[in-house]
């Protein structure tokens, strides 16, 4: 019988960052980021909450952590509960709670996120017991950092930058001393934006070309998203751009998709491709 478990991997990505990996309930893996400096770190991101993220991060580093979550999603957020100091943009809250909720936590295990666990997996004991640790653990409210303008970790700053899409909380770390963003999420490819707490494609659509512009001033050239630990150059951000200007001209264009957490159209235009809501359910 195959056995279920939570499993991680850490790379070193440039000195002092750090890619860990959550396996999750294997459901797609997701990237946690860890910045060290002179005197603390910064977790970015910390996964479904399934792994001791203590006992790993002490593996690389002795320094006290702080956890910061990009949005309030179940794979992003639910890991902070395991930090004295863990912080979310107020707008995710609600996301959070929700995300953090038994009843969500057990819809998600049973159902999947897009596809429906086989029997055999839903009949596993070690299944099962992996997603009674994530709905009957607690998960606190996590700390507001709308007002906290940046993280000094002793000789190396990093601030953030608000960019509400995905979720209306969505925000983007940025290593200015690196040239690296790190924004999960919020523009990666195949972004979700047929959630109810997504912005409309022409909302969105702004806050994209306004990130970009942002990266562009502040010198950044590369990013780290939630689902892939491969650096993404600028042009990537451009091809999501044009996907989503596509998406927009084209209301009907798309393949149609059903989720637990709602239905998508898929369109792939621009060297990219974007989940977002279907004519029909559009606002």
């Amino acid at each position: 019988m195959k056995v279920y478990k939570s499993d991680y991997t850490v790379k070193q990505l440039y000195k002092d960052t750090y890619a860990i990996t959550d396996s999750g309930l294997g459901q797609g893996k997701v990237f946690m980021y860890l910045l060290v400096g002179k005197e603390k770190a910064l977790l970015v991101d910390s996964g479904f909450g399934l792994l001791d993220l203590k006992a790993i991060i002490g593996s690389i580093t002795d320094k006290q952590v702080i956890c910061v979550c990009t949005h309030g999603h179940v794979d992003h957020a639910l890991g902070a509960c395991q930090f004295s100091q863990a912080f979310i943009h107020s707008k995710d809250f609600d996301v959070y709670r929700k995300h953090s909720s038994p009843e969500l936590l057990n819809e998600m295990a049973t159902k999947g996120l897009t596809l429906k666990p086989g029997k055999s997996k839903l009949n596993n004991p070690s299944y099962i017991n992996l997603v009674e640790k994530m709905v009957k653990k607690s998960y606190p409210e996590l700390k507001s950092l709308d007002d906290i303008k940046h993280f000094d970790l002793g000789e190396r700053i990093i601030t953030w930058y608000h960019v509400p899409g995905h979720t209306q909380g969505t925000i983007a770390f940025i290593d200015k001393s690196n040239s690296t963003a790190f924004d999960a999420d919020a523009c990666a490819p195949g972004a979700w934006l047929f959630l109810d707490e997504s912005s409309p494609l022409p909302l969105y659509l702004e806050e994209l070309k306004k990130y970009q512009a942002f990266l562009k001033e502040q010198g950044i050239n590369k990013r780290y998203v939630g689902h892939s630990g491969k650096a993404l150059r600028e042009k990537y951000l451009g091809q999501l751009i044009r996907c989503t200007e596509i998406a927009i001209s084209k209301p009907k264009k798309g393949i149609k998709m059903k989720t637990l957490l709602g239905n998508a159209r898929i369109v792939f235009a621009g060297g990219s491709l974007l989940f977002c809501k279907r004519h029909e359910d559009e606002v």
